[in-house]
């Protein structure tokens, strides 16, 4: 039986119809991802299912026995309550259980209870029922749980503490989240969960997901997180939705192969009733009229059945060009440190920046990953050392909220203009490639989207052709088409870039050096956003001298010998029959007839990350292997 069914849902805000006849239901512990564009719905979507608004037509049903939480993209509460207090406030319903337990603990011990056989056992046995409840809803670990998941979240001990009303919009979100997830219900609604995390937030939340026994709707931009946790997409076009089996990496493919057929059956079409008119055309006249007639009737029936050919979505166009090129040497700091007031940020920094340096910029958040962006944009100066810009190098920086860079008085077109030396077609041109057209360029700053800011930031920044891109979460408030569109526009970049990100989708497609940021030291790595996370579970991992014979990693069904390492041939053959196994089981699940069946999908998704897993700890042996073969 299903946990929520969603039944012909219509909603109009405005006179504008955004769901017409919605329908979908979801089943108990499945994780659902909710995709769509910028501005189609998915957020009134969450709330009408949550019961937080009403539906002009249709209806929203949970479950009897189920309990659904809600997260908000922009959380409210009480400024004046402690981050502590919040988020055991999630749990209420535990809370009121334990205070009933203190409350009889007390009535047990005053005379008139104790005195009395009858009353006493009365108020004895509803502890023992009130008790076990407790038990069984997780209560005597409650405040330990709450103490994990703000830890998972990077919260301090020092900080539950700390007022609502103290936080940044980024730390309340967490503060909520933590609420949310600590309330265990049913079913989470969840509306951009990963808005301010940083990636080890990021990746501590996509593991308390995957082991989240309950089901949960998940609204995101991260890719990442939807395909490593999500097993169905639900596509909200056009004010319905679309299920999709699989995750967002195998809706994506279907999406694509539906579309393809789609076209090719659109033209097809298109080409029979050409034929027909053509026939019709030439033999309207004459002996062949008759069989002309006939056509007609075959035009009017192909016409009728012509499916309408698949939509294009227009998609962000950046297409940035560096100009003319900047000198091999890019950037140069030499012992650079960054102090605010007492807080030192960045200490003794001594790095060099080249032409062609793709570097994602990582740290959790507050680590000096903007400062650093804007004393190599010049705009923030170092308390100590001195960084020379190379020859030629023309610096763009795109900061992480573009608001305090944009005047919210004009309108689109002058701020883009502003003393450009440009002709207001040629500017309403360009901006077209950022998909504001029409009257679109007239609308004022103060008006616009997060998602719209952010591109017309992006607008801004590479008109001026610079050679050298600092970017601060680019991808914030940008849908998925528009950050992978993004995503293209970088790798073709000729210039140099350095991009502070959370996006591990981004990382992953633009990084070839890594900058990490700790306690104000930046090391330095050369390779991607991958090999270093490979690395450092090789790091994290137990030494090998105190790992067990019976830990110790096997290749295939061969136990490999302690005093005889795997060579680099072996480990190569287990890595290619692992990469077919990894292949054969992401077919598998990519079959929409396999979710016919719970059972075989939990099958072939175990299968799938087993594969996954075995294909990471080959590689990880393998850069063993090659770490310490001689060099020749």
């Amino acid at each position: 039986m299903p946990i929520l069914t969603v039944s012909e849902l219509t909603k109009t805000f405005g006179g504008e119809v955004l769901l017409d006849g919605v329908a979908f239901s979801i089943e108990p512990k499945e994780k659902v991802a909710l995709v769509g564009r910028n501005g189609t719905g998915k957020t009134t979507l969450l709330r009408l299912a949550g019961g937080l608004l009403d539906a002009d037509r249709g209806t929203v049903s949970l479950a009897s026995w189920a309990r659904a939480s809600y997260l908000a993209q922009i959380p409210e509460g009480p400024g004046d309550s402690t981050i502590w207090m919040h988020v055991l406030a999630g749990a209420a319903d535990v809370r009121a259980l334990e205070a009933r337990l203190r409350t009889l603990e007390a009535q047990m011990s005053t005379p008139e209870i104790h005195d009395d056989p009858g009353r006493l056992q009365a108020v004895m046995d509803e502890y023992g029922t009130v008790h076990a409840h407790f038990e069984h809803t997780g209560g005597f670990a409650l405040e330990a749980r709450a103490g994990m998941i703000l830890s998972g979240l990077g919260f301090s001990e020092t900080d539950r503490e700390r007022l609502l009303g103290t936080l940044s919009g980024g730390w309340r979100v967490r503060a909520e989240l933590a609420r949310v997830l600590l309330a265990e219900p049913d079913l989470l609604l969840l509306d951009e969960p990963t808005n301010h995390l940083d990636l080890e937030a990021l990746e501590w939340l996509e593991e308390y997901l995957q082991g989240f026994p309950g089901a949960a709707v998940v609204v995101s931009h991260d890719r990442h997180l939807i395909d490593a946790v999500t097993t169905r997409t639900l596509e909200l076009e056009d004010r319905r939705v679309a299920s999709y089996p699989g995750s967002y990496a195998v809706y994506a493919r279907l999406k694509a192969e539906q579309e393809e057929r789609r076209r090719q059956l659109h033209e097809r079409q298109q080409e029979e009733i050409a034929r027909l008119e053509a026939y019709i055309r030439r033999y309207r006249a004459g002996n062949r009229a008759p069989v002309a007639r006939s056509r007609e009737k075959r035009l009017g029936r192909a016409r009728e059945r012509l499916v309408e050919g698949p939509r294009t979505h227009r998609t962000m166009a950046a297409r940035p060009s560096a100009g003319s090129a900047s000198g091999r040497s890019v950037a140069s700091l030499k012992g650079v440190s960054k102090r605010y007031g007492d807080r030192l940020i960045l200490r003794d920094l001594d790095l060099l920046v080249f032409r062609g340096d793709r570097i994602g910029l990582l740290g959790p958040n507050g680590a000096g990953k903007t400062t650093l962006l804007q004393m190599l944009a010049t705009l923030e100066p170092p308390t100590t050392g001195h960084i020379t810009l190379g020859s030629n190098v023309r610096p763009a920086y795109f900061p992480q909220e573009p608001t305090a860079y944009l005047d919210p008085g004009n309108s689109v077109l002058d701020e883009v203009l502003a003393d450009r030396p440009m002709a207001p077609e040629a500017v309403r041109t360009y901006l077209g490639r950022f998909l504001f057209s029409g009257e679109d360029v007239f609308k004022q700053v103060s008006m616009l989207s997060g998602g719209e800011r952010q591109r017309l930031s992006l607008a801004k920044m590479l008109l001026d052709e610079p050679n050298l891109l600092l970017l601060d979460e680019p991808t914030n408030h940008l849908d998925i088409p528009s950050r992978e569109a993004l995503e293209s526009a970088l790798q073709e970049f000729p210039g140099t870039v350095v991009v502070a990100t959370h996006d591990r989708c981004l990382l992953e497609r633009i990084a070839t050096r890594i900058f990490t940021i700790q306690d104000g030291v930046v090391s330095d790595f050369h390779g991607t956003y991958e090999e270093l996370r490979r690395r450092r579970v090789r790091q994290s991992a137990p030494p090998a001298a105190t790992v067990s014979k019976h830990s110790a990693p096997t290749l295939g069904r061969r136990r490999v010998p302690r005093q005889s390492a795997p060579t680099f041939e072996e480990v190569a053959a287990e890595i290619a029959a692992a990469e077919r196994e990894l292949e054969d089981a992401g077919r598998a699940l990519s079959d929409p007839e396999l979710y016919r069946d719970a059972q075989r999908v939990k099958g072939a998704r175990s299968r799938y990350e087993a594969a996954q897993r075995r294909l990471d700890e080959l590689y990880g042996i393998l850069a063993t292997v090659k770490d310490e073969s001689p060099a020749r």
